[in-house]
């Protein structure tokens, strides 16, 4: 006997499943490695962090608010991951055994304010990565220790209901920004919102919707838009 396909199936499926996700209820916390707070949220709203001694001639307008990626992104992915298999002799035949596991970087596109605050928050990232700051400073381009430069990011899937609650939330460990794009400048653009692209590259994810470390994120999110 077939399993019954109808359209009135389709619709109990989807509504028993809480509806269609939709792409644009999304929601990330990054944290710069050059800031002093010690979690992934800074719950303090007033407390703005120099991102570095670049903004002391742009006053408050160079200050880092921890909410201000999440409020800039435009669009992001959530990451996959990959089996790798290798073909290993069964009697007559191969069959793949998996040996390892690989993870793709993600991408994330933000928009550009007239400061140019998330281009100049990345740049400094990447100079925290190899040592490339000015040339006037003597900039030795040395790589430096992966713990000085890695920060862990978290990307969240948010419910299509008014509640905003996530309903999957993914860890990126370790996470730092391997390319930064390019930006399009044109005479023909006057009209056009400048967006910019960054790749970030880290060394796994782990789903931690219903972990504990996911409820505690979840608790700091609400008491951040509380504050709000």
């Amino acid at each position: 006997m077939p399993i019954p396909a109808g359209i009135d199936n389709l619709k109990a499926t989807i509504t028993r499943r809480g509806g269609i996700a939709r792409g644009n209820r999304f929601a990330i916390y990054m944290t710069h490695p050059n800031t002093t707070m010690n979690s992934l949220l800074n719950l303090d709203k007033n407390q703005a962090i120099d991102l570095n001694n670049w903004n002391e001639r742009m006053g408050e307008i160079g200050k880092h608010d921890s909410r201000d990626m999440y409020l800039l992104c435009e669009s992001v992915q959530l990451p996959g991951k990959r089996i790798v298999a290798m073909a290993q002799p069964v009697t007559h035949f191969t069959a793949d055994k998996p040996y390892s596991m690989l993870v793709d970087d993600i991408t994330f596109t933000f928009l550009l304010t007239n400061d140019y605050h998330v281009r100049r928050y990345f740049d400094l990232w990447q100079h925290m990565i190899i040592d490339s700051k000015e040339l006037s400073a003597g900039s030795t381009f040395e790589t430096q220790y992966k713990s000085h430069y890695c920060k862990d990011v978290i990307i969240q899937q948010l419910s299509a209901n008014e509640d905003d609650a996530p309903v999957y939330t993914v860890l990126l460990q370790d996470a730092w920004p391997r390319a930064i794009g390019p930006i399009d400048l044109s005479n023909t653009s006057e009209n056009s919102l400048l967006n910019m692209t960054v790749t970030m590259a880290y060394t796994t994810w782990f789903d931690l919707t219903d972990s504990e470390a996911g409820s505690e994120v979840t608790n700091r999110i609400q008491e951040l838009a509380r504050a709000t």
